[in-house]
């Protein structure tokens, strides 16, 4: 596995952080794997928060305090 320069995970972070904010906002965003779009669930939803694909091809887990 190739090691990323700051640069390169410093753009991942604000990428990821720009698309939950999309998503909190209930705006479409598509995965960056596959293109369906993304669905957002909050900590309310009954199911575990955090920004999923359909498909099972992207998620990101968010954590609460």
């Amino acid at each position: 596995m190739k090691r990323r320069t700051s640069e390169e995970v410093l753009r991942e972070v604000d990428f990821i952080q720009t698309m939950r904010e999309k998503l909190m906002k209930a705006e479409k965003v598509k995965c960056p794997r596959c293109g369906e779009y993304l669905k957002f669930l909050g900590k309310n939803s009954g199911e575990h928060p955090g920004v999923f694909c359909p498909k099972g091809d992207f998620e990101i887990l968010v954590e609460y305090d």
